[in-house]
């Protein structure tokens, strides 16, 4: 009787052709699970980088607005132009911008393997929370008061009256309207007589803002603000510096009926979020969140020859939107936000209108202008900008090492990213581009 079976032979073929199968399903798993995870990293670089075009075109839209593209051009009776600190030292025109060109380069790509990459900086002079202007009441005798009409809408939608005010000092958490804005005490003194006061208002006119004042006969003058007066009848007044020349043919009267709006100054650079010199001591404080400490004494670390610098992505770079104070160029206090991470690119150029200009300023006719030239253009005549192109490139966290490093042709930027040399592979890049007219600008000397 013949006994059924498999040979030996039989079997062998069997899981060879079984072991094919279950390699292949792997293998189809893993590169359908490795593409599904990068294209969420994308997905994510894509939505990152839409998030902060809409915030940067916003804020430069807003350009000029209630202000003066070139406070240098205005009609005045002040001794000295008005001016904003510039990088680095010194001061410059009081404009709607101010440009520096790869400012932040060598801390985005430190060792210069990706051609074609910018980090530069931008810097915006608006009106960041009003949509109003609001009027003067009159000025004290010495020029260095200021009251505000309070019996008109803008008035009112600025301050809120009649709303809950909020509590006005530090508490555990830090509570609204803390010293950071430098009015904590000064509104504190009048919650007992103030109906209340909206955020908005005491935001717009903190301490460091620009005060951009217009009188009905036509002149301007800026003034920055640096302290709350002393409250009377629901009325608020600002102490400013210098001192306005109150009941002169310049300033007749007691500047009544004259224009105000408050000004702020907002910055947008990219930066290292663990350099303390650029976002402050506790920006990206990690303390508390994880089982082991950061701190690189930690015995955790010790033992594994580890450092805390082992846990962070290098270099991770961040757009951040920060307030400056219009008077010293310092970021104003708990203002900066960080808009995009792990930044590739960050290029701004302008057009420019120079047709005006005697001394043969680019023309927007030729092009974007960017790098020295724009800088050099744009500081010394802000009033000539008519568009603004922002292009930004955001890259995955992590390297590919199946990608090798693609070079930028025709002077543009490539679509990969090299985040560690001495690594084999790159991260992928998500580009955009997009233009911003600046029409608060171009209408003002039409």
């Amino acid at each position: 009787m013949k006994k059924s079976g498999f040979t030996l032979i039989e079997l062998m073929v069997a899981m060879v052709v079984g072991l094919t199968a279950i390699t292949a399903v792997y293998s189809l798993g893993a590169a359908m699970s490795k593409r599904f995870y990068e294209e969420q990293r994308l997905a994510s670089a894509q939505g990152e980088s839409r998030v902060a075009i809409m915030e940067l075109r916003r804020d430069i839209s807003r350009a000029g607005l209630f202000g003066s593209p070139n406070g240098t051009l205005e009609p005045t009776c002040d001794a000295s132009p008005p001016s904003l600190p510039t990088l680095g030292g010194g001061t410059g025109v009081m404009g709607a911008f101010q440009y520096y060109a790869d400012t932040d380069l060598s801390g985005l790509d430190p060792d210069g393997v990706n051609t074609g990459v910018h980090a530069d900086r931008l810097r915006i002079l608006s009106s960041l929370y009003l949509a109003d202007q609001l009027l003067v009441h009159s000025a004290s005798i010495d020029g260095k008061t200021i009251v505000l009409q309070t019996g008109n809408q803008a008035y009112r939608r600025t301050f809120s009256w009649g709303q809950t005010a909020g509590p006005f000092t530090s508490g555990s958490p830090p509570t609204y309207l803390t010293g950071d804005l430098d009015w904590d005490s000064a509104w504190s003194g009048a919650t007992a007589n103030w109906n209340g006061i909206g955020q908005i208002g005491a935001r717009a006119f903190q301490t460091g803002s620009v005060l951009h004042i217009e009188t009905p006969e036509g002149r301007h003058f800026f003034r920055s603000v640096f302290a709350k007066g002393g409250n009377t009848q629901n009325q608020v007044r600002m102490e400013v510096t210098p001192a306005l020349p109150v009941g002169t043919a310049c300033l007749p009267g007691a500047a009544e009926g004259s224009t105000i709006a408050p000004l702020q100054w907002v910055e947008y650079a990219v930066v290292d979020p663990f350099d303390t010199s650029e976002v402050g001591p506790n920006f990206m404080n990690f303390e508390g969140m994880f089982y082991i400490d950061l701190d690189p004494t930690s015995p955790s670390f010790a033992l594994k020859g580890a450092t805390a610098s082992d846990f962070l992505e290098s270099p991770n770079r961040v757009l951040v939107r920060r307030i400056l104070d219009s008077t010293t160029g310092n970021v104003r206090p708990n203002t900066t936000q960080v808009i995009a991470e792990f930044v590739s690119n960050f290029r701004v150029s302008f057009l420019v209108d120079g047709r005006s200009d005697p001394a043969g300023a680019p023309d927007f006719s030729a092009g974007p202008i960017t790098g020295t030239t724009a800088q050099t253009s744009v500081n010394a005549t802000p009033e000539r900008v008519r568009a603004v192109i922002i292009e930004l490139g955001i890259r995955t966290p992590l390297e590919d090492p199946s990608i090798e490093l693609m070079s930028a042709t025709d002077g543009g930027v490539g679509t990969r990213f090299d985040v560690d040399k001495d690594q084999y592979g790159t991260a992928r890049v998500r580009q955009m581009r997009i233009e911003v007219p600046v029409m608060n600008i171009a209408r003002r000397y039409l």
